[in-house]
């Protein structure tokens, strides 16, 4: 009876522990995580222009250039307002004889990898760039050049075919831009996937489809090193983009970009609020640097005909405001071809010639003035003309890429350089004597004959030249030089 009882009791002891629900839980603390600060915006300059290459070998385009500036460095820095030459890397350069000249190296450069940087370097990158002479490249200015000799690790010398007083401005240029022997072919442009490799204030550490970021090279010893740590540059698909962007004070910087109504809006704003927009930003006076031309492409079957080349020159007549290939700022400019009023249109034998004409849809206000082009031709010459965005190889091509170098000899090279079969040796000739000449007068003389051999030959043909387009943002300044030796942008002279 007692196990009994016994058995029954822990039974019901059992029965009571399984059967009760078990105490609720104190309800959870609810917590919210909190919300992740994201990163600050680098700093950003706002282009539509997107660069066609990163090998400054190549470069070919305003955007190119931008790369070929600031990533590489080159023996020479020639500033665009008043055209002093001053070294770069080089301590010093100088003719040892009027056919030599002759640049020796600061000691312990390197390249952005690390690379030692040595006069075999820059016999190599000149070299190089000669031998790919890449269509419409700076590599021209080249021209006076026999060879170029490593005399030690710090010293290259460079022996000209006749004395070239204009020598230093070619090396100031992108295709001058010195580049590492260990990676770069000597015979093929460097593909935009391999790694950018320079020398220049900042290395290029970033490369995607809408935009490039930039990093400062703190060991960079050259003439213009950098003052922001990390800049991105930005694509924007087109002018609108970019102006929103001022707005939202979304970037810091807006290098070309912005059409005219959108210029007008800002200017209204900014005339409103004591020279800046509502966001803050102002503009950079940037006057007379802007200059349109059309250019024959020298492959056109219309190039070699004379009254194509004068009935497109003639149409072009009344709406001309530029009178010369050389911008009127620039020493040794001379008006050389006629502006407004009525020309006679040659006559083209009864045909309605079909030409293409090219324009960059990246570049503020190309396709309107394109289409005004356009019309004009149609109209007073009798053509069909059709517009192509973005091509090289049009019948004619609007251009308002600046040149290499903002000299004379800068200006007319896109002229120089492909000069009809009929001019080439007294072009060739005249351009060879004004480098020559150590008279100013002289030169001017002779450059003055080119200008007007360019208005007789109208291969290349002088539209206009306005401002260019520079916006910074609040808080953002430029110190030093800010630009390049035609007006490119220097990022290495922006501050914030």
């Amino acid at each position: 009876m007692r196990r009994w009882l016994v058995l029954a009791a822990s039974a019901m002891l059992l029965v009571g522990c399984t059967g009760q629900p078990p105490a609720p839980e104190p309800n959870p603390v609810e917590t919210t995580a909190p919300t992740p600060t994201p990163p600050p915006r680098p700093f950003t300059v706002t282009t539509t222009e997107v660069p066609t290459t990163y090998d400054p070998a190549a470069a070919q385009t305003a955007a190119d250039a931008l790369v070929a500036l600031n990533a590489f460095s080159r023996l020479m820095v020639v500033h665009p307002e008043g055209g002093a030459l001053k070294p770069d890397l080089a301590r010093d350069c100088l003719y040892t004889s009027p056919t030599t000249y002759q640049c020796d190296l600061a000691p312990g450069l390197t390249f952005h990898n690390g690379h030692a940087l040595t006069a075999a370097d820059v016999k190599f990158s000149i070299e190089r760039a000669y031998r790919l002479s890449v269509t419409r490249s700076s590599i021209q200015l080249f021209d006076s050049l026999e060879r170029v000799d490593v005399v030690d690790d710090q010293t290259v010398s460079f022996v000209l075919k006749y004395a070239d007083t204009q020598f230093g401005y070619a090396l100031a240029t992108p295709a001058a831009s010195i580049v590492d022997e260990e990676l770069y072919d000597p015979d093929a442009v460097r593909p935009n996937e391999a790694q950018v490799v320079g020398s220049g204030p900042y290395q290029l550490v970033t490369t995607a489809p809408d935009h490039l970021v930039f990093e400062r090279f703190a060991t960079y010893t050259g003439a213009q090193p950098g003052g922001i740590g990390t800049i991105r540059v930005g694509f924007a698909p087109d002018s609108a983009a970019v102006e929103q962007a001022v707005a939202e004070v979304a970037t810091d910087v807006v290098w070309r970009s912005l059409n005219p109504a959108a210029l007008q809006r800002l200017e209204a704003e900014m005339e409103a609020n004591d020279g800046a927009t509502k966001s803050g930003f102002t503009r950079v006076d940037l006057p007379q640097i802007r200059v349109q031309r059309l250019v024959f492409h020298p492959a056109s079957p219309y190039r070699e005909n004379p009254a194509v080349r004068g009935a497109v020159a003639a149409a072009l007549q009344a709406d001309r405001t530029l009178g010369s290939i050389v911008p009127p700022t620039v020493e040794g400019s001379v008006p050389s071809f006629p502006v407004g009023g009525a020309a006679e249109v040659p006559d083209l034998g009864g045909q309605r010639l079909r030409l293409t004409l090219g324009y960059s849809s990246k570049a503020p206000g190309q396709r309107d003035l394109a289409s005004m082009l356009r019309d004009r031709l149609e109209e007073t010459a009798g053509m069909s003309v059709q517009l192509v965005p973005d091509t090289n190889d049009a019948d004619l091509l609007l251009t308002d890429r600046s040149a290499w170098v903002n000299t004379a000899f800068g200006w007319l090279q896109s002229y120089v350089d492909d000069a009809l079969p009929g001019s080439r040796a007294k072009v060739d000739d005249l351009v060879r004597r004004a480098r020559e000449t150590t008279d100013p007068t002289t030169r001017e003389a002779l450059l003055a004959e080119i200008q007007q051999q360019a208005a007789v030959d109208l291969t290349v043909l002088p539209i206009s030249i306005g401002p260019e387009t520079m916006l910074l943002g609040p808080g953002t300044s430029l110190q030093g030089q800010a630009f390049g030796p035609a007006w490119q942008l220097g990022l290495w002279s922006l501050r914030d």
